[in-house]
């Protein structure tokens, strides 16, 4: 079975451990999995998700830097 992109995640943080590499997430919750004994999962899709989710990570951290109340003036 190849393991559908849209159900595949990742990141850099799990149950408070962080790592370099992070985690990949298989959301498995509503694919059909009866008689599956191999998920195959191209490494190319692997790193964009990887690039997705740290582009969503900078563009969270900008959005709290932007709405961050300044306490020192």
């Amino acid at each position: 079975m190849i393991f559908p992109k849209d159900k595949i995640g990742h990141s850099y943080v799990y149950q408070g451990n962080k790592s370099e590499e992070g985690w990949l997430i298989l959301n498995i919750g509503n694919v059909e999995l009866d008689g599956v004994n191999k998920i195959y999962i191209a490494l190319d899709d692997v790193q964009s998700i990887k690039d997705k989710a740290s582009k969503q990570s900078d563009e969270s951290q900008r959005i709290r830097e932007l709405f961050s109340v300044n306490t020192d003036e």
